[in-house]
């Protein structure tokens, strides 16, 4: 296939065939070839294959969420396709970040959660009955209302709105606006009452009368972002096949079974293994109220569950599982998870910590063995004690009597100290000595005397 890039760019990445592009979204991006066919070569299919066989990166996202945030986590069960007609390979994109994981647009998750309030406010209105239908599979996204006006306000204020959703209109018997489609033909009604509720949240002053045609636009409480899975699902190839393409094409006037069937390929994204999952974070905006979150968040997950997203949802494609057994499951093993990591953290912190000091140890070690190289025994041991801190000196003063077992000094260490009391650390021995009067520090005060005399045959200062 013709690569539209520079020759130094086509060299570096191994010629035309571009062996040395792993990227599967740079391959996909910048190196697709949208006049491939099933008869050209390498055809359609080849350049589909080639894709396939670049992985995703493995980078796994940051933990940047607010802490007032929530996450729906969601199984794909079944294969999905987002976006078929945005690449420029003729409808057959796949959503890619720049590491090659496959995901779902923020859009794309608020259209389907918006879409399964609507629906469920319209077979509540369409029943005529106080509360839904309890065999209605959308009845759980109207718990929590009373009144589908009540109803229509969370999801205008969940998703916002413009002044088009609130056009009473008709085109050939159908509502323009989905409000219009939900609400049904009492939706004046139902509209009046809503944009009453809106008013009174916002703290808006509206007309007594058409109160929806005032209200100013407004953008949602909930950010709905990107949804990304936790481990690449991998892409598989597809087709669809037309049997009758010249009848589609307007040359033959009857779909007769004489035309060959004409594979027209794609990829897809594979559904996601037990353990795997997408990550569909959202995010309370300025003006949020208590409960929106809560609302998106099951709105969202039965629209995944009863709508799916993507293309060919009717044909069983973007299906998922966002039950409440998988969310305790994922919590789970994400806590878990998490636990680990920190366990591990702390382990590596603390190899580190213990490396560091063996590290010190063997440098003080070696800067001693310098130092005292050349000197004589008693030189040596005068160096020694001048190394340590005053706490630690005095230690060795008080426990003078005992046995090096029980923690007294060494007997090579006592004539140096002796020395030292004498010397640089008279000022410690003034100390001491005024306080030595009884108990352990009479009996250590009475050994120094003791061996000083032996020693050197004068008296302590």
């Amino acid at each position: 296939m013709p690569i539209y890039a520079p020759f130094e760019i086509v060299r570096a990445l191994g010629g035309s065939s571009l062996p040395l592009c792993d990227s599967r979204s740079l391959f996909q991006s910048r190196f697709a070839d949208p006049q491939a066919t099933d008869k050209t070569s390498p055809s359609r299919k080849d350049w589909f294959n080639a894709l396939l066989t670049r992985k995703a990166q493995g980078i796994t996202a940051a933990a940047w969420l607010p802490a007032h945030s929530t996450q729906l986590y969601a199984r794909l069960m079944s294969r999905l396709m987002v976006d078929l007609a945005g690449g420029v390979m003729e409808n057959a994109n796949v959503l890619l970040d720049r590491y090659g994981l496959p995901y779902i647009p923020g859009s794309a998750a608020k259209g389907c959660a918006r879409r399964m309030a609507l629906q469920a406010l319209h077979d509540w209105v369409a029943s005529g009955t106080a509360r839904p239908a309890e065999d209605d599979a959308c009845a759980p996204c109207c718990e929590g209302f009373d009144t589908p006006a009540r109803m229509l306000a969370a999801i205008a204020r969940v998703f916002g709105w413009v002044e088009k959703d609130w056009d009473a209109g008709e085109r050939d018997g159908l509502f323009r606006s989905d409000f219009g489609w939900a609400c049904g033909e009492n939706h004046k009604g139902i509209w009046a009452n809503a944009s009453r509720h809106l008013a009174e949240v916002f703290g808006w002053k509206l007309a007594a009368e058409k109160r929806w045609n005032k209200l100013p636009n407004f953008a949602g409480t909930v950010a709905f972002l990107p949804a990304h899975p936790n481990a690449d699902p991998g892409l598989e190839l597809d087709v669809v096949t037309p049997h009758h393409t010249k009848y589609y094409q307007g040359e033959l006037e009857a779909a007769t079974d004489t035309e060959d069937p004409v594979p027209v390929y794609f990829p897809a994204v594979k559904p996601q293994r037990d353990t795997d999952y997408f990550t569909f974070p959202l995010i309370p905006l300025r003006r949020v109220t208590d409960g929106d979150l809560t609302l998106a968040k099951n709105w969202l997950a039965h629209g995944l569950q009863l709508f799916g997203l993507g293309a060919k949802t009717a044909a069983g494609y973007g299906w998922f599982d966002a039950s409440e057994t998988l969310q305790s499951a994922i919590k789970t093993r994400r806590e878990s998870e998490l636990k680990r990591i920190e366990e591990e953290a702390s382990r590596k912190a603390e190899d580190a910590k213990k490396a560091h000091e063996a590290e010190l140890r063997r440098l003080k070690k070696e800067e001693e063995a310098n130092a005292l190289k050349g000197l004589s025994s008693e030189a040596a041991e005068d160096w020694k004690i001048a190394q340590l801190s005053d706490p630690q000196f005095e230690a060795k003063v008080r426990s003078f009597f005992k046995e090096p077992k029980r923690g007294g000094p060494l007997d090579e260490e006592k004539p140096a100290i002796i020395r030292a009391l004498k010397g640089p650390r008279l000022e410690i021995w003034k100390r001491f000595k005024a306080h030595a009067t009884k108990g352990d520090l009479a009996t250590a005060a009475a050994a120094i005397h003791t061996l000083n005399k032996n020693l050197h045959g004068d008296k302590m200062p």
